[in-house]
């Protein structure tokens, strides 16, 4: 753990006006055995040109997702809007870039070694599929309520699941500490890692290829590496594009921490969106939200469920909860100017059985 900690990569890419730097190693973690404060002391950076390398690197292994002009939203909305597709990932989700992008950075012996990751679902999927993808052992560390659909289509990849915690920070203490114990397989933050972030960030790399000149982009937030990739890249390269963050109301720990200007983490996390089940943002996500994301909107469970209907029945896609959140900010929340053309991120299609008819039933 420690040999990994210190092998942060840092040259002169990174040394330019938008980049971030977080200065986090403490030494005296070590001699505690804290692991979740191993993992969380790290020296942390992630810049554009991550980002831009990040998009080279997946290009032989993810196809660029589609960003579809919705003429129905755009009714419904009174604006431009613009869907970009995350759920036909190979894994129906957008954390397979982030994944990917951690296991080719490491060497060939640190996969060898194997990963441990902490999951509520969606990146334990991304790593499972990654380590496939390099032939490395994993294991993930779930919640024992889980979503068992995911649960099952990592074990289908070939990755370990221990079930463990109540909810994901349960699991992600368990998940560092057998790291630690472990001492050569390498542990795969969900969000706050450099090469997460920048995994995710090429997301933005594609929208800003398929259409140069919007306005808004509406982005879920669970433990904020989506967001923050996406916010990094799109204020370096557009300052003016709009990007603004959506929570559930009952996991709003980025909307509280943005408010008291540092990490709040929440007592209890109560939402139907796992994907977004976040009780509190990672040291790295934080800061980048800090200093890119220009607001943050809340959505209602109710809200995400009509959203998820309201896709099914209009465009024939499916959503999870956690991916129709920024459907459900743009269609309940959102105040577009006139002729504003908004990008909405669609991050998951892994809808269990018993939401979708929730959803459908909604009116």
């Amino acid at each position: 753990m420690l040999r990994e900690l210190l092998q942060t990569r840092i040259d002169r890419d990174h040394l330019g006006s938008p980049d971030l730097f977080v200065p986090r190693f403490d030494v005296r973690a070590f001699a505690r055995g804290d692991a979740v404060q191993l993992v969380a002391h790290a020296l942390m950076v992630v810049t554009p040109a991550d980002v831009e390398r990040a998009a080279r690197e997946l290009r032989p292994y993810l196809s660029p997702t589609p960003l579809q002009y919705s003429r129905a939203f755009t009714d419904k909305a009174r604006c431009h809007v613009y869907l970009k597709i995350e759920s036909i990932q190979p894994i129906r989700a957008f954390k397979v870039r982030g994944a990917l992008n951690k296991l080719i950075r490491m060497t060939g012996e640190q996969r060898a070694a194997g990963v441990i990751t902490a999951s509520a679902g969606n990146h334990g999927l991304g790593v499972a599929y990654a380590a496939a993808t390099f032939k490395a052992p994993a294991t993930v560390y779930v919640p024992e309520t889980a979503n068992q659909l995911k649960v099952e289509a990592i074990r289908r990849m070939g990755a370990k699941v221990v079930a463990a915690g109540r909810n994901y920070s349960g699991a992600y203490v368990e998940a560092a500490a057998a790291a630690q114990k472990d001492g050569g397989a390498t542990f795969v933050h969900a969000y706050d890692d450099p090469d997460v972030v920048a995994g995710q960030g090429t997301i933005a790399t594609e929208l800003l290829s398929d259409l140069e000149d919007f306005d808004t982009v509406l982005v879920p937030i669970g433990g904020g590496g989506l967001i923050g990739g996406i916010a990094l890249y799109l204020k370096s390269r557009q300052p003016r594009i709009k990007v603004i963050g959506v929570e559930p109301s009952g996991a709003d720990a980025m909307s509280r921490s943005l408010r008291a200007g540092s990490i709040v983490t929440l007592d209890r996390v109560s939402t139907i969106a796992d994907g977004l089940a976040a009780s509190a943002p990672g040291e790295l996500t934080f800061q980048l939200a800090q200093k890119y994301v220009d607001e943050v909107i809340l959505v209602e469970e109710l809200e995400m469920l009509r959203a998820i209907r309201l896709l099914f029945e209009w465009e024939h896609l499916l959503a999870e909860p956690a991916g129709a959140a920024a459907l459900a900010a743009l269609l309940y929340h959102h105040r577009p100017v006139p002729n504003e053309k908004v990008v909405v991120i669609l991050s998951g299609g892994n809808v269990t059985e018993d939401v979708m008819l929730r959803a459908l039933k909604t009116r």
